[in-house]
């Protein structure tokens, strides 16, 4: 598996529109569907991304935007800081078929846990932070994404850039 998302608390509206700043253009296209149906409405006729493709929804108060496509993965944590503001954001993902593992956590603009770990790169590993101590090792925050109670909805909206 290789589940990866970043949410933020924002409403849908207000993070799409953040989200369309920090990335400099609007979604190519806003798909409404299912949760099943997020990843055959990115791809296109060759079975191929058509850019890259979240799926976003809102839960409890936080805008959850799925990475399908992986387009947002590996990016350094002053781009998130950029993104983030002062809003809380967490970024996870994990993919248990290379051992790699990423969780971000910004509060108040300042990130408060960092940590990468890439089992083929171990020099480029980082545990930065004063919070989330429990999150050492990949699956750590394998567990960590899958027990998040936030992300998952039965229906959204399909961004692609």
């Amino acid at each position: 598996m290789n589940p990866s998302y970043f949410r933020i608390k924002l409403g849908k509206k207000d993070a799409v529109k953040r989200l369309t700043a920090w990335v400099g253009q609007a979604a190519k296209e806003q798909i409404d569907t299912e949760f099943t149906q997020a990843v055959p409405v990115s791809l296109n006729n060759s079975g191929q991304w058509k850019g890259d493709c979240l799926y976003m929804y809102e839960n409890n108060g936080w805008t959850v935007f799925e990475d399908l496509s992986g387009g947002f993965s590996f990016m350094n944590v002053e781009s998130w800081q950029e993104f983030a503001q002062n809003d809380p954001l967490v970024v996870a993902g994990y993919n248990d078929a290379v051992l790699y593992a990423e969780l971000v956590v910004i509060e108040n603009g300042a990130v408060v846990k960092n940590f990468v770990y890439c089992d083929d790169m171990p020099e480029d590993n980082i545990n930065q932070g004063t919070a989330f101590n429990e999150i050492a090792h990949w699956a750590a925050v394998a567990s960590f994404v899958d027990e998040d109670d936030l992300v998952y909805s039965d229906s959204g909206t399909v961004l692609i850039f």
